[in-house]
């Protein structure tokens, strides 16, 4: 049995990072919406959301492609990370992204919530609030 732990779900992208968090059960699931990867704003206010909310480790999304293999964006995110991870004290764990975008976008539409030219932003959160439903359903 695991103790349970706060965690926070990354999508990471070129500009922008998708933000979920969980309770501590993994049964609600939010988006917090998304950073800029500009200038360090994005670790910086990881690093406060983890002090503020009590976050016990980070799920990444790595997107890979259909075949299970790397992409070119994978080198990014796995960048990213390690820089994340020498400013914060949590482990960071990585799952597969693979079409988190497109199910993010027919999750939205299903709601009616969605126009492309928009939301961008929350299609981001949205892929975040997957990639921990997905960690959540693997360790199930």
């Amino acid at each position: 049995m695991s103790i349970p732990i706060t965690l926070l779900g990354l999508d990471v992208g070129r500009v922008r990072i998708g933000v979920a968090i969980s309770d501590e059960a993994g049964r609600v699931i939010s988006a917090v919406g998304t950073f800029a990867r500009s200038k360090g704003t994005a670790e910086d206010k990881i690093k406060a959301l983890i002090s503020e909310r009590g976050v016990g480790r980070i799920v990444v999304g790595l997107p890979l492609n259909q075949n299970g293999g790397r992409t070119e964006q994978c080198e990014d995110v796995e960048n990213f990370c390690r820089r994340l991870e020498r400013r914060i004290p949590v482990p960071i764990v990585f799952v597969d992204e693979h079409l988190t975008s497109e199910a993010a976008k027919e999750r939205l539409v299903s709601k009616g919530r969605f126009d492309p030219k928009k939301d961008k932003e929350l299609i981001d959160a949205t892929a975040a609030i997957i990639i921990l439903e997905d960690y959540f359903n693997l360790k199930r």
